[in-house]
């Protein structure tokens, strides 16, 4: 342009400014036209996530009213309750074959070696059960 501009070319000069002008508006709307593009792809991305997370829900909706129809819960809640019933009475045997093997294997003498240990860390520590019960009050009620 300037150098038409120069050789006093003005017509063609003109022309070619407004090529220049054309050729600006042209590139200003391509950038408009891929920023538009780009959003409509963005938008084509996100309904493609949403239909592919629309059909893992329909899969995982069917196999839970599959599994729904399969879950007796009467039943269940029975197996339950005899579960239950049946580990109260395998604890009660536990608890009753215990008790007889101590009354058969145990010793008598647990309960005075318990009280001589109970009594040689009291000695130990300075306090005999003698003195600290002397030192408590008669007339505090239980």
């Amino acid at each position: 342009i300037k150098k038409m501009a120069k050789e006093n070319q003005l017509p063609a000069a003109r022309i070619m400014a407004k090529d220049l002008v054309r050729t600006r508006a042209y590139i200003t709307k391509f950038y408009k036209m891929r920023g538009q593009l780009q959003t409509v792809s963005l938008r084509l991305q996100t309904l493609k996530s949403t239909a592919a997370m629309t059909d893992a829900m329909k899969g995982v909706t069917k196999a839970m009213v599959k599994m729904n129809k399969q879950i007796n819960l009467p039943g269940l809640q029975k197996i339950m309750m005899e579960f239950e019933k049946q580990t109260e009475i395998m604890d009660m045997k536990q608890d009753m074959m215990n008790d007889t093997i101590d009354d058969v294997l145990g010793d008598e003498n647990e309960e005075e070696e318990s009280e001589a240990l109970v009594n040689q860390v009291l000695d130990e520590i300075g306090i005999g059960l003698n003195h600290s019960l002397q030192d408590t009050p008669a007339d505090v009620a239980p």
